[in-house]
């Protein structure tokens, strides 16, 4: 047998943890018999980890579902490291999950209460939806701008925002043209149903090409931009991704990455990708001091793409449904890449339907719940809060009609959802 400290991120993580969830050494089999996870516990004193431990044993294939244990401080107690193991269980609680993986055996784990599983197995399946990740607006310092003030001729004095980023950028004010500046949201702006920006972010990409501009098209016609862009040529062909670096060298100094027609979609659904929930969004064009503009998802979201309004807001009341947020919750893990675009291609969501009555119910109650989240967010509007949260009730009701979920099923799902929030 062999008990070890570990990341918890192994049994979650896409990618980087597939390898170590082969269970295997030198071809040897070697089968889990139990994982805790500690993360909320914090037992190493200023340390950031998410601490795991796990027991193995040599020579046997492990069997799923295995015993994964989720620990957690009981409300008022402390602890610290110097105290005994009994006090540490007096201190904390333990709910007895199971694990398993979400795919194939090397796919994340998903980990859910005794019981809940056959939910998960009718939401799991391939989606017919694809998700991409935002705008990479790096270095933030360069794109990342305020409007100080708008011109007659099109023109706008704006203000580079170095503080955003970690590399030290002059902070400038120049007057540049305004058809390459938009909206930009980030993670932190989105709420549930709800976005609400302050800054702007320039996209000097092409997104037919998926490269920057051309300088010569770029100095003829927009030679303002050209110049603020030039001011920090060094800096952007010494950016720290080689990926962009080396494109950037091939084409246009300031070519950007992750932005495509998709970037620009008519409606795009949108949400956090460093979270530990689901907190989707409906953007599309919305009116700023420069005119008409789409609202730009950067790299600290997650987003589809749609040509249509009823199917954007028909997605986003699905994925912020109590049982597609515990879903996504049972394989991913909270933190940075717990949004990401990879976590869709689990997820089945059925595909709209315009002649769907459920379909139509739903994309008509996202729309809804984005104006009750507007008046409740931007007025404090408690009348608007309690409305939502009908609203929210209803359309758990009709997701869960759509993948042939019980009332009963639906309740335990909630009460999962509660064990995994109090982490």
């Amino acid at each position: 047998k062999l008990a070890f400290l570990i990341t918890q991120e192994v049994f979650k993580a896409k990618g980087a943890g597939e390898g170590f969830r082969n269970f295997r050494v030198k071809g040897n089999p070697i089968k889990v018999l139990k994982a805790h996870d500690l993360v909320s516990l914090k037992p190493f004193e200023n340390a950031a980890n998410k601490t795991a431990l796990i027991v193995l044993r040599k020579g046997e294939l492990t069997d799923y579902p295995v015993p994964y244990i989720l620990w957690k401080k009981k409300r008022g107690k402390r602890l610290d490291a110097n105290i005994s193991y009994d006090d540490a269980l007096e201190r904390t609680e333990r709910d007895e999950l199971l694990a398993k993986p979400i795919g194939t055996k090397k796919s994340s784990w998903q980990t859910f209460e005794a019981g809940t599983d056959e939910v998960l197995n009718k939401l799991h399946g391939k989606s017919v939806y694809k998700a991409r990740r935002g705008a990479s607006v790096e270095p933030y310092g360069v794109y990342y701008m305020n409007i100080k003030q708008v011109f007659g001729d099109g023109t706008i004095l704006i203000e580079n925002l170095p503080e955003l980023g970690k590399r030290k950028i002059s902070k400038v004010e120049e007057r540049i043209e305004s058809d390459l500046v938009f909206p930009a949201v980030r993670g932190r702006d989105i709420e549930r149903w709800n976005a609400e920006t302050d800054v702007y972010t320039l996209i000097a990409q092409d997104p037919k090409k998926r490269v920057g501009y051309k300088e010569e098209w770029m100095k003829l016609n927009l030679p303002r931009t050209y110049g603020y862009l030039h001011r920090f040529k060094d800096i952007l062909l010494s950016r720290g991704s080689n990926v962009v670096r080396e494109l950037a060298e091939k084409t246009s100094f300031y070519t950007m990455y992750g932005i495509g027609e998709y970037t620009f979609a008519a409606y795009k659904v949108v949400w956090k990708r460093m979270a530990n929930d689901i907190t989707a969004v409906v953007l599309s064009k919305i009116s700023t001091p420069i005119g008409e503009k789409d609202e730009i998802p950067t790299d600290t979201t997650s987003l589809i793409a749609f040509n249509g309004e009823d199917e954007a807001h028909y997605v986003c009341a699905i994925l912020n449904s109590s049982v597609v947020r515990f879903f996504i919750q049972s394989y991913s893990s909270a933190g940075r890449g717990f949004g990401a675009p990879s976590i869709i291609k689990h997820l089945r969501i059925p595909k709209y339907a315009k002649s769907n009555p459920q379909h139509q119910k739903l994309s008509s109650l996202s729309k809804q719940a984005h104006g009750l989240a507007k008046r409740h967010y931007e007025h404090n509007d408690l009348e608007a809060q309690n409305e939502l949260k009908e609203v929210e009730e209803e359309i758990d009701r009709i997701v869960t009609e759509l993948y042939g979920i019980t009332d009963d099923e639906l309740d335990e799902v909630k009460k999962t959802l509660g064990v995994l929030r109090g982490r």
